[in-house]
Formats: C-alpha cells, sequence, structure tokens
C-alpha cells in the first residue's frame, strides 16, 4: 500500500502498461507531472523492482523504463480495485453528505483526551 498511496504511481505504472517509455513521452502523456516529480517517482520505482531503466549507448544516449514482472501486477490490483468500487456504488443509496469542517471536527474531537480545568 505504500507504493500505491504515492502520487502518480498508478497512473506511472498504467502508462508503461503498453510498452517501454522515454522520460519525455511518459511526461507527454501525463502533462500535469513536474519533471522533479516524474524522476523521483520513475527512481523510486525502480528502486523497489517495480520498472527497469534500460540505457541504450547510442549515440545519442536514450533511457527507457518499461514494467517489470511485478510491475505488471499492478493491472490485477487495479482490476480489482475497480470491482471492488463498482461494488460500493451498487450496494446502496446515496449517504448523506458532510461538510469538511462536521467530519474535521468530529475527528479532531475524538482523537483529542478531555481536560478536567
Amino acid at each position: 500500500m505504500e507504493v500505491l498511496a504515492r502520487p502518480w504511481t498508478g497512473m506511472l505504472i498504467a502508462v508503461l502498461e503498453d510498452g517501454p517509455l522515454r522520460f519525455s513521452e511518459i511526461g507527454e502523456r501525463i502533462p500535469s507531472i513536474g519533471d522533479r516529480m516524474l524522476a523521483a517517482r520513475l527512481k523510486d520505482l525502480e528502486c523497489r523492482g517495480v520498472i527497469a531503466r534500460s540505457v541504450d549507448a547510442g549515440p545519442p544516449v536514450r533511457v527507457s523504463y518499461t514494467l517489470t514482472d511485478v510491475g505488471r501486477g499492478y493491472k490485477d490490483v487495479a482490476n480489482a480495485l475497480s470491482k471492488w468500487g463498482k461494488m460500493i456504488l451498487e450496494s446502496g443509496g446515496p449517504c448523506p453528505k458532510t461538510s469538511g469542517a462536521e467530519a474535521k471536527g468530529a475527528s479532531s474531537k475524538a482523537a483529542r483526551p478531555r481536560r478536567d480545568d
């Protein structure tokens, strides 16, 4: 869950499902991610064994990223999450909405110990 909880991770893995891509190609497919964030996330996913980085000495030097077997396993996880989400939507009617202040106040009150001043 630590891997999936990080911003952009799911989207990066999904983009790489179609095959190897270069840094600029990934950036074009996810235009809202900045270069620094993309580089950091790719490095993290490589470290965790989710993607592999390959360097073609060239000239010019070309670096591409591809999913490993571990990374390709994400597709099953994404499908399971999608199925679960559909089950939640189909299981009942709309829930009453609470404002952000109500939800925040309820959780912060429960978390604070009582003071007897």
